[in-house]
């Protein structure tokens, strides 16, 4: 029997496993925000928030009315994937502003979106707590053609919570 040859496969496979750059994954930004809000105002201005930035019909959309009068309401939003930007010229330097897009050498992305996830949670009156993360996406065309997710670095994120809270503050006028 010879056993030169599974010495040097379990060899080669320690020497890759030691070698191989591990990725570092990004944290998630997950945004938290109080508002002095009914969870009417805010669950609202969320919804007219996506629809400005053309997210399409949401995937989730539900309220959880409270149990008894003297209950809180809950709500849960998962909009479509927006889009960001189209088209192999562009896609690709778009993408990169809004977080490390996944490495496809010789990758050609044609697509790029983001996909909101929001929950809002009514504490008391006229207080309402807001939780947004997001999460963006890729469809790379000319090597793998397919749809990668990656972390997205914030900025989207923080914008879209500006225009809800501006939209918030408005509905106090």
């Amino acid at each position: 029997m010879n056993l030169r040859r599974p010495t040097l496969l379990l060899a080669t496979l320690v020497i890759a496993a030691c070698c191989a750059t591990p990725s570092v994954a990004q944290e998630q930004i997950i945004l938290r925000d109080t508002l002095d809000a009914a969870f009417g105002t805010v669950w609202s201005a969320m919804k007219s928030s996506m629809e400005d930035m053309a997210c399409g019909k949401a995937q989730t959309d539900k309220v959880m009315e409270p149990e008894d009068e003297l209950g809180f309401y809950k709500g849960q939003y998962i909009s479509d994937f927006c889009m960001l930007a189209t088209g192999e010229d562009t896609t690709s330097d778009y993408m990169e502003q809004f977080g490390e897009i996944p490495r496809v050498r010789g990758g050609i992305w044609i697509t790029g979106r983001i996909q909101y996830k929001v929950n809002v949670v009514e504490i008391g009156v006229r207080k309402t707590v807001m939780i947004l993360r997001a999460e963006l996406s890729g469809f790379e065309e000319f090597i793998t053609n397919r749809v990668y997710f990656w972390t997205s670095n914030g900025i989207l994120e923080r914008r879209m919570r500006d225009a809800i809270v501006a939209k918030v503050e408005a509905s106090k006028d």
